[in-house]
Order: structure tokens, then sequence, then C-alpha cells
């Protein structure tokens, strides 16, 4: 299983709004592990269609968002991000 890195949040020019999700993180995350609405709700959608249920995907995710857990790759369309994303959430589940 792949790791990413993950840096502490030491900035303190964030503003209120911006400082909130990031406290909750407890981290910052790179640029490349950002959110992606559109490609999470694919990859959840496919999960949940495929056979996954909701426990199991939450214990896969271990509290992180879909797109933190599996990147999405430079250009890569939601439904190719799905397809890759849900085989990944397979392989760790069977690990």
């Amino acid at each position: 299983m792949q790791t990413y890195e993950t840096t502490r949040n030491t900035r303190s020019d964030l503003s209120a709004a911006q400082a909130e999700p990031a406290a909750s993180l407890g981290r910052t995350l790179y640029r490349s592990v950002r959110s992606h609405p559109a490609y999470e709700r694919a990859a959840l959608a496919t999960a949940f269609d495929d056979g996954l249920m909701p426990d199991e995907v939450a214990r896969i995710l271990a509290g992180r968002r879909v797109a933190e857990a599996f990147p999405v790759r430079r250009g890569e369309s939601p439904e190719d991000y799905a397809s890759r994303a849900v085989a990944e959430m397979f392989v760790a589940y069977l690990q």
C-alpha cells in the first residue's frame, strides 16, 4: 500500500475559515492530495455499485477522504479515477 507524506500545519497566517479544516485534519496535505468532490462522488458510487458496504469503505478510508487515500492522477477523468480507486480499495480491503 502506498503512503503519502504529510506535514504538520504550522502556518499562522491562515484565516479562521481556512484554519478550521486544517486544524481538524491536524496537518496540511500537499496539493496533489486536495479534495476533488466530483471524483470522490464517482468513486464512492462505483464502490457501492461494485458491492462494498458503507462500513467497509469507512474502514478502508480510516477517516481520510477518498482523494487523500487514493490520489487523483493528472488528466484522469472521474470515471477512470473511480474505476482505479475502487480497484485499489478492494486491494486494501483484502490486505
